[in-house]
This record gives C-alpha cells, sequence and structure tokens, in this order.
C-alpha cells in the first residue's frame, strides 16, 4: 500500500507545473531586445538632426539666392518715384554716348587749339624772311588743299608787322 498511496499522492498533488492557455513562454533576453530599441531611438534621433541641419542650410541657400535675385532686380528695378527726366536703359546708353562724343569734341578742340598755335608760330617764322617767292610756294600748295584763304590771312598778318 505504500508504493500505491505515494503514487496516487503524486498524481494527484503535483498538477501541471507550467500550464499557460496562451502558450507564450517568458523569454529570457537579457535586455538585449532593449539595447536594439535604444540603438534604434539614437540612431532615428541622429537622423533627425540631420534632417534637420539639412533643412536649415536648404532655407539659408533659398533666402540667399532670394538675396541675389532681389539685388539683380532692384538694379533694374523701374520704379517711377519722383520727377525722372532720364530712366531706362536706352537713356543708360544716351547718356554714355554723350559723354563720348563730348570727350571727342575735346579731344579734337584741344587738337586744334595746338595746330592754330603751330600755325601761327610758322607763319611769324615765314613772315621774317620776307621772301615772295616762299610766299607764292606757300600760297599755291595752300590752293591746292583749299586752304588759301585761312593762309593768306595768316601771312598777311605777320608780313604787315
Amino acid at each position: 500500500m505504500n508504493k500505491f498511496t505515494i503514487l496516487c499522492s503524486l498524481l494527484l498533488l503535483t498538477g501541471c507545473a507550467n500550464f499557460n492557455p496562451r502558450n507564450q513562454p517568458k523569454i529570457d533576453n537579457n535586455g538585449k531586445i532593449d539595447d536594439i530599441k535604444t540603438n534604434q531611438n539614437g540612431i532615428m534621433a541622429e537622423i533627425g538632426k540631420l534632417r534637420q541641419d539639412v533643412q536649415i542650410q536648404n532655407s539659408k541657400l533659398k533666402e540667399i539666392q532670394n538675396g541675389l535675385l532681389n539685388v539683380n532686380a532692384a538694379i533694374s528695378r523701374n520704379e517711377n518715384t519722383g520727377v525722372q527726366i532720364i530712366q531706362g536703359d536706352g537713356a543708360l546708353i544716351f547718356v554714355f554716348s554723350l559723354i563720348v562724343i563730348a570727350m571727342l569734341l575735346f579731344w579734337y578742340r584741344d587738337r586744334a587749339i595746338k595746330s592754330e598755335k603751330t600755325a601761327e608760330m610758322m607763319a611769324r617764322e615765314i613772315a621774317k624772311f620776307n621772301d615772295p617767292a616762299l610766299n607764292d610756294a606757300i600760297l599755291a600748295s595752300a590752293l591746292k588743299n583749299n586752304n588759301a584763304k585761312q593762309v593768306y590771312s595768316l601771312l598777311r598778318r605777320y608780313v604787315e608787322e
């Protein structure tokens, strides 16, 4: 009987030791999944930071580009404020052409003044010789260039002195 009671007591008292109706056994992972999740969250934070930095750089680049466009627009802007006599590209070309014409006029005027002084000096020195053959030769060459009237008046002015 001894064996029978021990066998019955073992069957009746022990029961099912590890019975789980959902069949979800405990996993002994020693924190490995938590470490992976922490690493993943750290990587996502770094990616978010990099994305934010790139967005800031893009916004700054757009501001610089818009600033350059605004500078270009400000240079070629045609706003009518106040009294404006000359405006636009055509007027700019007109003003530059007037400046070039004025420079050419001053250069030719300077040249004409120097040539006139040279002619007067030569006429004075020729008049000192008082040679009629030389005067006739000078007037003959002046007739070929249609300057006889001016040369004759210069020679006459200094011959009479």
